[in-house]
């Protein structure tokens, strides 16, 4: 009896931890591709920046809810400046308003990226939705001649893990209006 119960505690053990470990595993993966999705966002928004200055577009024309030629084929995009925040698909070059709370992400499967493209043919729905809000002028900052422009970039990613554990991640970075 004492022999299979040591017996036991000598199985349970490493396979208790390689339980836990694999867990881990599965919300470290998670967290991981909510950063880089998060990360995705604000690179986005640094290149429409730059696209803008550039063309001699207003610095964030097509986040602000104006045309810049570019973003959503040249229409005004959506107002990542609003209070609801906005949703960007940077492989389409889109943006949309969110209100209430922004669309979850879709995965397509075939080509192995994140999209907004409606689910079907390979693209199946995640569990990560990303928002989106830039805030200008940040501080005492007020975008006039001389003084220059600040705008503070927060992108948020929530999901759900395995567990029904509700997550997130902010990332927040704040660009300017360069010359």
């Amino acid at each position: 009896m004492i022999a299979i119960m040591v017996l036991m505690l000598a199985v349970v053990g490493p396979l208790s931890l390689a339980s836990k470990g694999l867990q881990t595993t599965l919300i470290s993966k998670d967290q991981e591709t909510a950063y880089y999705l998060a990360q995705d966002a604000v690179e986005y928004v640094r290149w429409v920046r730059d696209t803008n200055k550039l063309r001699g577009n207003a610095w964030l024309a097509g986040l602000d809810g104006t045309a810049n030629g570019h973003t959503n084929n040249g229409s005004a995009g959506g107002a990542c400046t609003a209070s609801g925040g906005c949703i960007i698909d940077s492989l389409r070059d889109t943006t949309a308003s969110c209100t209430g709370t922004c669309s979850v992400l879709n995965y397509d499967s075939t080509n192995n990226y994140f999209t907004y493209n409606a689910v079907g043919s390979g693209v199946v729905a995640s569990f990560f939705t990303r928002t989106v809000n830039i805030v200008t002028p940040v501080g005492i900052n007020d975008c006039t001649v001389g003084r220059g422009c600040e705008a503070s970039v927060k992108v948020t990613i929530t999901w759900s893990d395995q567990g029904s554990v509700q997550r997130k991640i902010v990332v927040s970075e704040n660009l300017y209006d360069w010359q």
